[in-house]
Parts: structure tokens; C-alpha cells; sequence
């Protein structure tokens, strides 16, 4: 009879990824379709809205017609996407402004307005979240509305991107709770929307999508989009969930005692927990899974996007060299990295580029490169940026670690930075604890949405027995001894500028 096959899309925050898996967990074809941010601004990142379907369109289309499979056998579709990258919709369903992209920071003075209106007790009771900075959607409502007031009034819907594609391939307002969880405005133990910020914000749940949880099938595609993408009429559409969460389950990180990395445009540390565990100290949020009744606690910060920001604004002959053929602009900066010693001969970086993540939650950040000399070359700046996140993954493990009480001894990483050998022995080295490479690493978001669409098809009959089943290890790195003394010295550094400039950033950000 032949095998049944799932279709999964990741939308990121620099590009989209669409794979078709069979009912393996065996991937038979991908698709990545690459997008420019817009950066009106120093503190502004946007996209405009018809760049997301589009470039959905084509790499479904791609999937489709170069996968040889018979589109009658794709039996459902769930998709994931990066949470907190919000647009506005007028009563036509017609976009009000461009897509306000996670990273955006304009709203700083909001951030500050929703602290000071509701307390830190307040805002993790509630959401599970840390005091909110400007990357998170309440703030950015709050700026929408105060600088932009006239299209405030037209406001009729608010999407994510998922729920923004969701709605172009078959007219449903809905979303999930492992996304709308991070936006400050769901009750992540109540799944319900919070009315004291509700309130605060002027907003209503109508300008908002029905929130499902994932796995459940939402409705069929439109007739007139299935003829257009190559897809079968009344293909199944299943919730899917949020990037990182999706990943997650892609590597197999379904239950507590697993951790896992991802280093794509952003860079985050989950670790699956089967019920909410708040942080009082509000440095690491609780978010929830796209599993049922299922929580993370998710650190995050800037993650690949500073690694594409190096090679766009100082690598212009590795984008050259690629341009003609000869390599990835990416593998040409890595090899200049390798010929580098490890700590970078002293140079390093402070990766808070636009604000600091978890655990250091610093909104004021910013990033340093310090410890330049005449001797230090283009290779030493490139491995001081992947030193950095290694840095960052460090702190927010520890970290979760103290909340936790789970011990980490293996981290499975994914995203783009997983399939770098040099960036993974650098994760390795300097968090001291192994790094696992799965064989679907690349695809791991994708296997994870594929995951939930057969779930919701009723393939599986659980979204953690079909992750387990289908994660399997690639390649494993372990600590190199002979650079933990060197890497030591590098952590201490990265606590010492945090300690000396706690506070000084925002004060010298007043001064701008």
C-alpha cells in the first residue's frame, strides 16, 4: 500500500524550511527559501508580511513537485514558527503594518511602562515569564497603539507568522499556546487570556486567534491553495507549535532529564518538565510545550542572526568567494576559525547585540568586542563570535540546572549551528559536557511539526513515543581537556563584564 506522509514547516526568522517525511520519521525531501530583514532602524527589525507566504508558497511548491511522491498519500501538515514576530490585521484581513520581528527593540520605554504597571510576582504567576523587555508582543502592542493610533483603531486580528500563513491556506483564526505563551497576554496554568493585561493594553480575545493545543486538527486546506501549492484537496491542517518547542521534539527531548540547544537565528536551551516551575528571580522563563499539559523551561537570546550580521557586514570576501562558486561563505569564515587558537589569543565578545538574554536580562545591552590588537586577524573576530554563544549556552544551563535540580551531562544541539564540527567542539569545550548531533539535526524543527501532523492524523498515538522512536544520535563530541584551562579563563572573563557593567548600560543608554 505504500507509506503515508507528513509535511512539516519551520518559519524562521531568516528563512523557511518545508520537508516532507514519511511514516519512518525518514525525510525525503527539503526545501529553504531565504529572506532579508528590514532594519528601518537601529533598534527596528521588520518583514513585510507577503515575504512569509511567499516564500512558503514556493518552498512547498519546490517540496512537492521535485519529491516524486503522489500528493494523495500527504496525509496532514503542521507547521512551527518563532514566537513574539507579531502583525496587525485590519477588519479586510489586510496587514496594517509589516511584521514587527521578534528582535525588534523599539519598544524600550513600553517594556519599562509594563514593569512598572504590573510586578514581577504578577507577571510569572500568570504567564510563567520573566519581567518583559521589548522583544515580547505585549510591548509591542502597547508602542502599536501609542505611536501608531489611527491603525490601532483599524486593528481587527493580531498573528504570529504561523498563524498568518495558517490563515492564507484556509481562512481559520487560530494559533497554540507554546507561542501566544511568550506575548504576556495568555495564562499559561489557566490557558486562558490574562484580563488584567488585556486591559491594561486595550485589547479584546476577538482581536485575537482561538487558541488550540497542538496536535489538534483545525480544518482542511482551501480548495483553490491545494491546486496552487501541488497539494492534495482536504489535506488535513494540524496545529503546529513553536519553533524551538517543535525542535525539541525533533532531537527527542519529550520528557524531563533532556536537554537540548538550538542555534538558529535565535539561540535557546530547553529543557523538558512535566509541570510549570516558576523562577522567582525572574531570569529564565516557563513556557509551554506542543505537548499537552507539557512545559519548557526556555532560556533564549540572540543566536545565529550576530553569526549572519558578522558575515554580511565584515565577511564580504567569504560572501564573494561563495558567490562564485568556490564554498559557503559560512564553511569559509568556520576554516578561518579553526586556524585560530582556542580564547581567540584574548579578543572576545559580549554577544548582546540589542539587548542581553536569558540569564543576564539586560534590555540596555550591548555588544563588545574587547581585547583587539595589531595581532589579532579576521579568524581570531570569527571565533570570538562562536566562543560567545558557547559562552551564553554555558550561563543559561547552569542556570536551569540551579532551577531544575536536573543534572546535564549531554546536550543535543539543532539549528544551523549544529552542523558546523568546529562550532559543536566549541560548545563541548567550554560547557564541559557532551554535544549530540542527531541525524535529523538540520530537519529537527521540521520533523518535529511532521511529527504533530501525524499525530493529529492519528498515525501516532503520542507525539513523545514518535519523537523517541525517530531521534537518532549522529555524532558525538566530547570536552577537550586540553583547552579547559583556557575556557575557564574565558568564562570568568564573560562574568567579570557582566558584573562591571551592571547598570552602566542603561544609564548610558539614557545618554543617547
Amino acid at each position: 500500500m505504500g507509506s503515508n506522509y507528513y509535511l512539516g514547516a519551520d518559519i524562521g526568522t531568516t528563512a523557511i524550511k518545508v520537508a516532507l517525511f514519511d511514516d519512518f520519521g525518514n525525510k525525503v525531501i527539503h526545501h529553504v527559501q531565504e529572506y532579508d530583514l528590514l532594519k528601518p532602524s537601529a533598534q527596528r527589525v521588520e518583514q513585510v508580511p507577503r515575504v512569509y507566504w511567499d516564500a512558503f508558497k514556493e518552498c512547498v511548491t519546490r517540496v512537492m513537485t521535485e519529491s516524486g511522491v503522489d500528493k494523495e498519500r500527504v496525509k496532514a501538515f503542521a507547521m512551527d514558527s518563532s514566537a513574539e514576530t507579531i502583525v496587525f490585521m485590519d477588519e479586510k484581513m489586510e496587514p496594517l503594518d509589516n511584521f514587527y520581528v521578534w528582535m525588534d527593540n523599539r519598544a524600550e520605554t513600553e517594556a519599562d511602562e509594563i514593569n512598572q504597571r504590573f510586578t514581577p510576582e504578577e507577571i510569572v504567576k500568570a504567564t510563567g515569564q520573566t519581567p518583559i523587555d521589548p522583544v515580547y508582543p505585549a510591548t509591542k502592542i502597547l508602542w502599536f497603539r501609542k505611536h501608531k493610533p489611527e491603525l490601532f483603531e483599524k486593528m481587527r486580528m493580531m498573528f504570529m507568522c504561523d498563524d498568518y500563513i495558517l490563515w492564507h491556506m484556509s481562512g481559520i483564526k487560530a494559533s497554540h499556546g507554546s507561542s501566544w505563551c511568550t506575548s504576556y497576554l495568555w495564562d499559561i496554568t489557566k490557558k486562558e487570556w490574562w484580563p488584567e493585561m488585556m486591559e491594561y493594553l486595550q485589547i479584546t480575545a476577538e482581536q485575537l486567534p482561538r487558541i488550540y493545543e497542538s496536535g489538534t486538527v483545525v480544518g482542511e486546506i482551501l480548495p483553490d491553495i491545494a491546486d496552487e501549492l501541488g497539494l492534495p484537496q482536504g489535506l488535513m491542517l494540524v496545529m503546529g507549535g513553536q519553533d524551538q518547542s517543535s525542535g525539541a521534539i525533533g532531537v527527542g527531548n519529550v520528557e524531563p532529564g533532556i536537554f537540548s540547544e538550538s542555534t538558529g537565528g535565535a539561540l535557546m536551551v530547553c529543557t523538558t518538565i512535566d509541570r510549570p516551575i516558576f523562577d522567582d528571580k525572574g531570569c529564565v522563563p516557563c513556557n509551554y510545550s506542543d505537548m499537552e499539559d507539557v512545559y519548557m523551561i526556555q532560556a533564549g537570546a540572540k543566536g545565529g542572526i550576530l553569526f549572519r550580521w558578522l558575515r554580511d557586514t565584515l565577511c564580504n570576501e567569504e560572501r564573494l568567494l561563495a558567490a562564485s562558486g568556490e564554498g559557503d561563505a559560512y564553511d569559509l569564515m568556520t576554516a578561518l576559525a579553526a586556524e585560530t587558537p582556542a580564547g581567540a589569543e584574548g579578543l572576545f565578545l559580549m554577544p548582546f547585540f540589542g539587548g542581553a538574554g536569558n540569564p543576564h536580562r539586560d534590555i540596555y545591552g550591548r555588544g563588545v568586542l574587547y581585547g583587539l590588537s595589531l595581532g589579532h586577524t579576521k579568524g581570531h573576530i570569527i571565533r570570538a563570535f562562536m566562543e560567545a554563544l558557547a559562552c551564553n549556552i554555558t550561563k543559561m544551563i547552569d542556570y536551569t540546572e540551579e532551577l531544575t535540580g536536573v543534572k546535564v551531562t549531554q546536550v543535543r544541539s539543532l539549528g544551523g549551528g549544529s552542523l558546523s564540527p568546529l562550532w559543536c567542539q566549541i560548545k563541548a569545550d567550554i560547557m564541559n559536557r557532551e554535544v549530540v548531533t542527531m541525524k535529523n539535526t538540520q530537519d529537527a524543527a521540521c520533523l518535529g511539526a511532521a511529527i504533530i501532523a501525524g499525530y493529529g492524523a492519528g498515525e501516532w498515538s503520542s507525539i513523545q513515543e514518535a519523537a523517541k522512536k525517530f531521534a537518532r544520535i549522529d555524532k558525538i563530541y566530547t570536552p577537550n581537556p586540553a583547552n579547559r584551562e583556557v575556557y575557564d579563563k574565558l568564562l570568568e572573563k564573560y562574568d567579570l563584564f557582566i558584573e562591571a557593567t551592571h547598570g552602566y548600560t542603561e544609564r548610558l543608554a539614557q545618554t543617547e
